[in-house]
């Protein structure tokens, strides 16, 4: 009754989980949401200068007809030129930010996999683990920068020359200076053409990722940590250990004590 209680089941499209378990799903997907909310935000904001221009070229348009036609606006003005609205929209994309986001949520998952991993949730355990360079090492190697890692399979070439090394300094880099070090630098997806071939060109002495590329190789570790899951739940529902339950109710029970909570109201309510 216990492993039924605990199931896991990933079959490549969608998990099948026991609702014990739901809170650890709610708790990535809500990470996943605010991840995605943050990078899609520039090509957001894009699509609403695009629809401002549209519609101050409109006005534009509507006010050369009123004035050919002699129509009196007397008593009507416009607070503002029309034209300063696409100014006000005009944001640096914050890419450095989004960095440390992603790199906050590779953590997040680092954390999950040791909790899983010793069937431990204490935090000052998680904590300990986490700082141990060797844990992070076997983590980043093993589920970042893998074969198995689906964004990995996709950029053979740019795998051989980004190592596990690179992805720490850049971590620390961002994380305690907001800058970028020596080594793996920091590119905009919409420049990668160049990217590429700046690499290629350096023999790779210079090299770059994108808040996309980094978002992409955390959606192949949390894929692949799901996929052990399931791999473990049906050993354990063969085997009867109770190995698997442990360790995922580990996992439940860390996002339980440590995961933030989010408060939801309803619009208009305060």
């Amino acid at each position: 009754m216990l492993n039924k209680s605990t199931h896991f089941i990933f079959d490549g499209e969608k998990v099948t989980i026991s609702p014990d378990l739901r809170p650890i799903v709610n708790f990535l997907q809500e990470i996943e949401a605010e991840v995605e909310t943050i990078l899609g935000f520039d090509k957001k904001l894009e699509a609403i200068r695009k629809q401002c221009t549209e519609i101050v070229n409109f006005t534009a348009l509507l006010l050369e007809k009123i004035k050919n036609n002699n129509i009196s606006l007397a008593g009507l003005s416009l607070p503002k030129n029309p034209s300063t609205l696409n100014d006000k929209l005009m944001i640096t994309r914050p890419i450095r930010s989004e960095m440390i986001v992603l790199f906050a949520y590779l953590e997040t998952l680092l954390c999950l996999y040791i909790a899983y991993d010793n069937k431990n949730s204490d935090e000052k355990f998680l904590i300990h683990q986490a700082m141990n360079q060797d844990v992070v090492k076997y983590f980043l190697e093993n589920f970042c920068l893998n074969k198995e890692n689906e964004w990995c399979q996709k950029q053979p070439e740019r795998l051989k020359h980004i190592t596990v090394d690179d992805l720490r300094k850049l971590r620390n880099s961002l994380a305690h200076f907001f800058s970028v070090g020596q080594g793996l630098g920091i590119s905009y997806a919409v420049y990668d053409i160049a990217s590429r071939q700046l690499e290629q060109d350096t023999h790779f002495q210079a090299k770059f990722i994108s808040p996309e590329d980094l978002y992409e190789i955390i959606r192949g570790v949390a894929k692949s940590m799901i996929k052990k899951w399931s791999e473990d739940c049906k050993i354990d529902l063969l085997k009867k250990t109770g190995e698997f339950t442990a360790k995922i109710l580990a996992v439940k029970d860390a996002v339980e004590k440590h995961g933030a909570v989010i408060m939801k109201m309803k619009q208009g309510n305060t």
